[in-house]
């Protein structure tokens, strides 16, 4: 039985069945495209914060895609886990010890994994397996925690204390000083530079002259020095805390002393009460006056005049000295002898007796 068609029934056949082949086409192209036929390999990762992270989100290896973003599950412990969709023929590019980095293209757009591989590492990670994650903070992340009416608190704040600054600068022409202060800094620092420049010969003459080098030459001799080590080590074992300790006790000691001696009960007060009622004795002024007189210019001189003159008289009759002093032993010796003959008379016996006996008193007495 034939069936027969019109020609507008044949065009819209035709326009369906080509249609038909277009739509089958776009999904061939598009499953081609999307690799929806293509092996895959799934791995595992977990992050901490899923926003701006969907399923179909690219992921990179070395800038390359390598595979998308599959489910997102929270787990129990609300962090996500993420399922690694990787293509079957880049699998083997999945090392153990690979991190997967959560990161938006420039900051702000969407996120998307990027696989970073350690250097070295060749062992393939066994699919299923999961791997360690890394987010770092974004632009996008710091302004959605931002506190905006804290921001806007601390805005007013700052816009009140800077109008307060402004204000404050208007007064008393405080603005106007401050400019005028600024245009004195040029020449001020015009002649500091002058400055520097006139220094800067003398500076470095004294750094090239030989003798600051020699001294320096001897101050790292003295330095190296054995003695200059004996000496530091006798002060480090003289500033020896058991020895600088019982130092100190001595100082207490003896400043415990001190103030014992210069208290009110102490010798020192007692002294100085007695010094000053000797110095204030009537007496102590007639002796200085007395020395006073015998120190006068006049009566020094005739007093020395005389000494010198009975020093030239005794200077005369020195060589006689000996002979007088002979005669005078004799003369005592008649004597002596003159009053033992007196004392063996009777009349002056007992007399001599009693004067015996007041003496042997007297020395008892003493």
């Amino acid at each position: 039985m034939k069936i027969f068609l019109s020609s507008r029934e044949r065009t819209a056949g035709i326009f369906i069945v080509v249609t038909a082949l277009l739509v089958a086409g776009y999904f061939v192209g598009a499953g081609v495209r999307n690799r929806w036929l293509t092996p895959k390999v799934v791995f595992h990762t977990k992050v901490d914060r899923g926003d701006g992270l969907r399923s179909g989100s690219p992921i990179l290896l070395a800038g390359f895609e390598i595979g998308e973003v599959g489910d997102l599950h929270i787990r129990d412990d609300e962090d996500i886990d993420v399922d690694l969709i990787i293509l079957a023929e880049h699998a083997n590019r999945v090392h153990v010890g690979s991190q997967a980095v959560v990161k938006r293209l420039l900051g702000i757009g969407e996120k998307r994994i990027q696989l970073l591989t350690p250097p070295g590492q060749t062992a393939v990670l066994k699919p299923g397996s999961s791997l360690p994650s890394h987010e770092p903070v974004d632009i996008m992340e710091i302004v959605s925690d931002l506190d905006l009416t804290v921001l806007v608190k601390t805005s007013g704040r700052a816009l009140r204390v800077v109008e307060k600054l402004l204000n404050t600068l208007e007064e008393k022409d405080r603005f106007e000083r401050m400019v005028a202060s600024l245009d004195k800094i040029g020449p001020t620092l015009e002649r500091v530079d002058r400055l520097i420049d006139d220094l800067h010969q003398p500076i470095v003459s004294i750094v090239q002259d030989p003798a600051l080098l020699g001294a320096v030459h001897g101050a790292d001799a003295l330095l190296n020095d054995p003695a200059t080590r004996r000496t530091l080590h006798n002060a480090g074992l003289a500033l020896e805390p058991r020895r600088l300790d019982h130092l100190l006790g001595r100082a207490d000691t003896l400043l415990a002393r001190l103030d014992a001696l210069t208290g009110d009960q102490g010798h020192l007060p007692s002294l100085l009460a007695h010094a000053d009622k000797l110095l204030s004795d009537n007496r102590i002024d007639r002796l200085i006056t007395s020395l006073d007189h015998l120190a006068d210019e006049q009566k020094l001189a005739r007093l020395l005049e005389n000494v010198s003159l009975l020093a030239e008289q005794t200077g005369k009759i020195s060589p006689e000295i000996p002979h007088l002093a002979k005669e005078l032993t004799l003369t005592l010796r008649e004597a002596v002898v003159v009053l033992k003959a007196l004392q063996k008379t009777w009349m002056l016996e007992g007399k001599s007796n009693d004067a015996r006996k007041e003496l042997q008193i007297e020395q008892k007495d003493k």
